[in-house]
């Protein structure tokens, strides 16, 4: 069965140290941070890996008619020239008709100053509910963790002043609401909420 990719990259043309403010936007404005060398898990200060040093890039791999199956997400250290891959279930949709398979975000998800890495998985509807794939940017040990169960989450969105993550899924007149708060590198559900819009409607 023949396959086939698509590709996302994301460049190493950051600032030398990608810690984010509360007040800016992760994505797009960098501030300057100082980092404790004493908690690099030993590595020579000389040796150590600092969030801007990263890229990004993706495959989505789909089969013989276009239908995401797969995606191939490399992290690479450019100060290093290191690679690791990491491969995600993708959402199994036409890539022709459906979009978003393998785009990259790096929002700060856990609101510690550092943006994180996002890989969407792509939408199980017309209604959206995209999903992705996490990585956190750990800068006690200066390296990623990926986070389980955040494929789970339906787009998520994040609120810097509480500090929550909500998911929301929504098919017909159906909607579930959920809101999370981290408990280290784990999601913990806080409160979950479902809608039925035909029944507002009757009241």
């Amino acid at each position: 069965m023949a396959l086939f990719v698509m590709l996302a990259m994301s460049s190493c043309n950051k600032g030398k140290n990608d810690k984010s403010s509360d007040d800016d936007d992760p994505e797009t404005e960098l501030a300057d941070a100082d980092f404790d060398d004493e908690e690099d898990s030993g590595r020579d200060v000389t040796d150590q890996r600092d969030r801007a040093d990263y890229t990004f890039s993706t495959k989505v791999i789909t089969d013989e008619e276009d239908v995401a199956q797969k995606i191939i997400v490399t992290i690479k250290n450019c100060k290093f020239d290191e690679s690791f891959e990491n491969e995600i279930e993708a959402v199994t949709l036409d890539t022709v008709f459906w979009h978003g398979f393998g785009s990259i975000r790096e929002d700060d998800i856990n609101f510690d100053g550092y943006p994180d890495l996002m890989v969407c998985c792509g939408p199980f509807n017309s209604y959206g509910n995209f999903t992705y794939g996490a990585w956190l940017w750990n800068q006690k040990i200066h390296d990623f963790e990926y986070v389980k169960g955040f494929d789970e989450l339906f787009d998520p969105e994040f609120n810097k002043k509480d500090k929550t993550v909500s998911s929301r899924f929504r098919m017909d007149d159906h909607e579930d609401d959920a809101v999370y708060k981290w408990n280290g590198n784990e999601l913990e559900l806080v409160s979950s909420e479902t809608i039925i819009y035909s029944e507002l409607e009757d009241e």
